[in-house]
């Protein structure tokens, strides 16, 4: 390459850059290849090119931001510099400064040249203006860690700021004393479910100002989706137990307090989340205090309990439908539960949208009696005189489908929700399928229609563990015991907890599994009545009770046990 090629291809690469400039560090000396023309240094003008010197008296004139220009004169003086090259390639500078009569961010790198040796070194030096794309990215950090250490909806420290100062604690030399007030809302997913996520937002902005009111910002810290904690350092017990009094008196106000508290303290605890576990166990004899005074919160999360366990039973167990999915009839939209097409996306997003494009694939013959069938208001006059409704047509390419549409919610005695299912179905099949009694008996439980019973469980032979569909009236610890222990650990416990003790021995001897799998091995179904403790029904006195077994014919390695209470019809 000539050295008019070189030349041009520098002052092209000059034209990003304020300054260019050749520099050999060993005799203190620079070529200029490039200076903004208010930058001619006073030293120039006398024939004077040390380097050191320009940089010096750059910093004297006030160029160089306050702030920066202590690191600015330390590592360009020329001893610096000699040393930082003998062992690096690449010298790195950011800084501010004036331009203009306004101080931007510069970055300066200064390089070996091709003819550096220890003994000449020869470097070039580049001043490029990055002030708009450094402060863009210095507000997207300052973005980035906001988000970080604080809760983007609340507000508050949040989960990440809470384990930095557990690790931060936990590394003193001396710890101090810890309190920590732990915060848990009441019915926060109730209201998320039944209310939308958009009326559960209002309620953690509501009970943040409530915090806020009461405690200094930096100490409350959102720690999960409805768990908060208040940790104080350096107090007295007293002091951490009455903040946490009266901050309860202070929710307590409210007719439905917003949160269940409970406060620990420690003297000098080794790390902060054992005070914090300790402040979770108090706050669930506050939450089941809560429970006492309002039943009605612990019923609606059991309810929705249930309908989740009832989705998922129809999600697992639907493998005879081509599509399963629930309509809502006062919003004509729907939610597809299952569908043995090969997108799961919807083309329509309202149910008559969908419907409309079904009627398309339709026989002519039956094109307007579908169309009257599928219409969603003749859905809704129907189903509130008969809650099944089931009608047969034949497709184009000759094939029968079944639709039945099923009431599953009502509002005020109106239908406002309902179950869609469509069968591939031949004339015959229906017939056999009214002649099949367990798999009428299966079907009732997997639609959730099975009212009489308040508990519904299949067991399976071989392992004997308990799968539970459906729960009512039992408390929510019961759900989990049926969920993880097997059959006989489940009995023994039932009996020794819920049975009267006069017929203890009596059910025991029944609910013997080999004696159970004996009787249903003679007959589809074997039953036993016994007497509940009022806790069982939640009574105010002694309740009977039925215990039912029933044979699947579909599936020999499973059986049905239910209960339900039977004391009005005992008399």
């Amino acid at each position: 390459m000539s050295t008019i090629d070189i030349s041009n291809a520098i002052s092209a690469l000059a034209k990003t850059y304020y300054k260019v400039l050749k520099v050999n560090l060993t005799d203190d000396t620079y070529q200029v290849v490039k200076i903004l023309p208010t930058e001619t240094p006073d030293e120039q003008k006398n024939d004077i090119k040390s380097i050191s010197l320009w940089f010096m008296m750059f910093a004297d004139r006030g160029n160089i931001y306050e702030a920066d220009e202590n690191i600015y004169r330390t590592r360009l003086t020329l001893d610096s510099l000699r040393s930082f090259f003998k062992e690096n390639d690449r010298f790195r500078l950011r800084y501010r400064r004036k331009t203009d009569g306004v101080f931007r961010w510069v970055f300066m790198e200064i390089i070996k040249a091709d003819d550096y040796t220890d003994k000449n070194q020869s470097t070039w030096l580049f001043v490029q203006d990055i002030h708009d794309s450094y402060v863009h990215e210095m507000e997207v950090q300052r973005e980035l860690e906001h988000f970080c250490k604080y809760d983007t909806l609340t507000g508050l420290n949040n989960f990440y700021s809470y384990q930095t100062q557990c690790r931060n604690y936990a590394s003193q030399q001396e710890p101090e004393s810890i309190g920590v007030i732990f915060a848990d809302l009441n019915g926060l997913k109730l209201i998320n479910d039944t209310r939308g996520h958009a009326a559960g937002n209002d309620f953690l902005r509501s009970f943040t100002s409530k915090l806020v009111e009461n405690f200094k910002h930096e100490l409350i810290y959102r720690i999960s989706g409805d768990e908060f904690l208040i940790v104080i350092h350096g107090s007295d017990k007293e002091d951490v137990q009455f903040l946490a009094d009266n901050f309860h008196a202070y929710l307590s106000k409210d007719p439905v307090p917003q949160a269940s508290i409970g406060c620990s303290w420690s003297k000098n605890p080794k790390h902060i989340e054992d005070v914090a576990r300790d402040a979770e166990t108090k706050m669930y004899k506050d939450k089941e205090a809560f429970y006492e005074k309002h039943p009605e919160y612990k019923r609606g999360i059991a309810e929705l309990s249930y309908k989740r366990e009832i989705d998922a039973i129809l999600r697992s167990l639907s493998n005879s439908y081509a599509l399963m999915a629930t309509i809502d009839l006062e919003k004509n939209s729907y939610w597809v539960l299952k569908t043995l097409a090969k997108s799961n996306a919807p083309k329509s997003l309202t149910f008559t949208g969908i419907m409309n494009d079904t009627i398309q694939l339709v026989d002519p013959e039956y094109k307007e009696i579908v169309a009257q069938f599928f219409d969603i208001q003749f859905l809704k006059r129907d189903l509130k005189k008969n809650k099944s409704l089931v009608y047969e047509y034949k497709t184009i390419a000759g094939q029968w489908h079944q639709a039945t549409f099923r009431t599953i919610e009502e509002i005020d005695g109106e239908p406002s929700k309902a179950l869609f299912i469509l069968e591939l179905v031949d004339h015959g099949r229906a017939a056999r399928l009214e002649q099949v009694r367990d798999l009428q008996f299966e079907h009732q439980i997997i639609e959730g229609l099975s009212k009489n019973y308040t508990m519904i469980c299949r067991i399976e032979l071989a392992s004997k563990k308990v799968q539970l569909y459906k729960n009512i009236s039992l408390v929510e610890n019961v759900t989990t015991a049926m969920k993880v222990l097997d059959y006989d650990a489940v009995v023994k416990w039932f009996i020794q907890k819920y049975v009267i003790p006069e017929d203890q021995d009596r059910l025991t001897a029944f609910m013997d599994f080999s004696n159970v799998r004996s009787k249903l091995e003679k007959m589809e179904q074997t039953s036993i009545l016994f007497r509940t403790t009022p806790d069982f029904h939640n009574t105010k006195g002694i309740s009977y009770s039925q215990f039912l077994f029933y044979r699947l014919k579909s599936d020999p390695d499973k059986i049905v046990m239910a209960t339900k209470n039977v004391t009005n019809s005992m008399g």
